[in-house]
């Protein structure tokens, strides 16, 4: 840990540069204040939660019975291709602001801190990009997840074990069965003894038919005695069994509410 002096010339170092590069919304481009980050007030309160809050038998488990060992799942916000929060999601993958995973994923985690999600969970595997796409976008937006939720959780991130072998083509505009295809044994594993029997908690961006996590945890699994566990930071595509009502308020990274 750095010492106090040099801690607060740090902080007046990126005051200091703040005024200069000041740092803007990641959803609507406005310039944010001293006690905001990567997501203005206003624009985080819009998010459209999912408010699952990681309960058992949630929609998003669902979708991984009798495909995986599942033991959790949860999706933090929906995902919705006209609406502005989509915005955030450029600005992650498309925008080089790798910061805003970074903050995102500590919300996703506090999101389910008072729950027992992370009971038991060994460890944190980010979903793997192939190496032309990471080097092409200087990192993975999923590994910028997982660390956000790491900083949380105190559970370490593991970028090693398994590996995107093919760089498959985007699935944005493919079918649920074109998806499956589109996935099939892209994935390798590069150490199964460091997953063998662990609680395994997959990360990703976007769940939308969850081919790409069901293909990576399919792989996973291999290892032997695997448990998987998965936490996105959306939920897109239909999916009726989504509370429509709130049941308790999100929180933000800082552990304060979302909403009023």
């Amino acid at each position: 840990m750095l010492p106090g002096w040099l801690r607060d010339i740090a902080g007046s170092g990126r005051d200091a540069l703040r005024l200069v590069f000041p740092e803007r919304c990641a959803v609507c481009g406005r310039r944010l204040c001293a006690a905001e980050h990567c997501v203005c007030v206003p624009c985080y309160q819009a998010l459209p939660f999912t408010r699952l809050h990681g309960e058992r038998g949630n929609v998003v488990e669902r979708i991984f019975w009798g495909k995986l060992p599942i033991v959790r799942a949860n999706a933090y916000i929906h995902y919705y291709a006209g609406a502005d929060s989509r915005r955030l999601f450029w600005s992650l993958k498309y925008y080089s602001r790798p910061q805003v995973g970074r903050y995102m994923g500590r919300a996703m985690a506090a999101d389910l801190a008072d729950s027992d999600f992370f009971d038991g969970v060994d460890l944190i595997l980010p979903l793997p990009l192939s190496r032309r796409r990471e080097k092409r976008r200087g990192y993975n937006q999923s590994t910028e997840l997982a660390r956000g939720v790491s900083e949380i959780t105190g559970l370490p991130v593991d970028t090693s074990s398994v590996a995107r072998t093919v760089d498959n083509p985007t699935q944005t505009h493919l079918t649920g069965q074109e998806r499956q295809a589109n996935v099939a044994g892209i994935f390798r594993l590069l150490r199964p003894e460091a997953l063998r029997g662990r609680h395994v908690l997959l990360v990703d961006d976007v769940l939308t038919t969850g081919a790409s996590l069901i293909s990576c945890g399919q792989t996973i699994a291999a290892a032997g005695g695997v448990r998987l566990s998965v936490l996105t930071l959306a939920l897109a595509g239909d999916h009726p069994l989504v509370p429509l009502t709130p049941r308790r308020p999100a929180r933000r990274p800082d552990g304060e509410p979302a909403r009023p």
